[in-house]
């Protein structure tokens, strides 16, 4: 996959609490299309052109994985920067059927083309919470 923690492969069935210390490799390729049965949210939405000032790294600050590199606005040292953006929003998005296991791969892009040139997010899925939906 790609992915290393201290100089060995990472491996995602163990919980680290590590995630922000996690490298990927360099020319690893991008994640291909999702069997369309795995598939647990499917949607397109809008990011207003809302511009505001940014800190990175956020409060989502190794909570997650990018599967190929990309840019980052964090210096070499880790300190945190500020940074302008023009779109930004937050979002709260209900998978349609639940996860069939403990990690989740988020797409901005549907997972194509092949040679895209953005970084999907990885997310290990946690317990729930107050923000989870009540079981039915």
């Amino acid at each position: 996959m790609g992915l290393t923690l201290d100089d060995k492969p990472f491996l995602p069935g163990v919980p680290s609490d590590r995630l922000a210390e996690v490298r990927v490799e360099e020319g690893v390729p991008a994640l291909d299309l999702p069997d369309p049965s795995s598939i647990v949210l499917d949607r397109w939405f809008d990011i207003p052109r809302q511009r505001a000032t940014i800190a990175f790294p956020g409060p989502d600050s190794g909570q997650y994985l990018l599967s190929v590199q990309y840019w980052n606005p964090v210096p070499a040292d880790g300190q945190t920067v500020t940074r302008d953006v023009d779109y930004h929003g937050t979002y709260r998005l209900d998978f349609d059927r639940r996860p069939a296991g403990d990690w989740i791969a988020v797409s901005f892009d549907a997972f194509w083309p092949p040679e895209r040139d953005s970084a999907d997010i990885l997310i290990p899925l946690g317990e729930c919470d107050e923000n989870c939906p009540a079981e039915s």
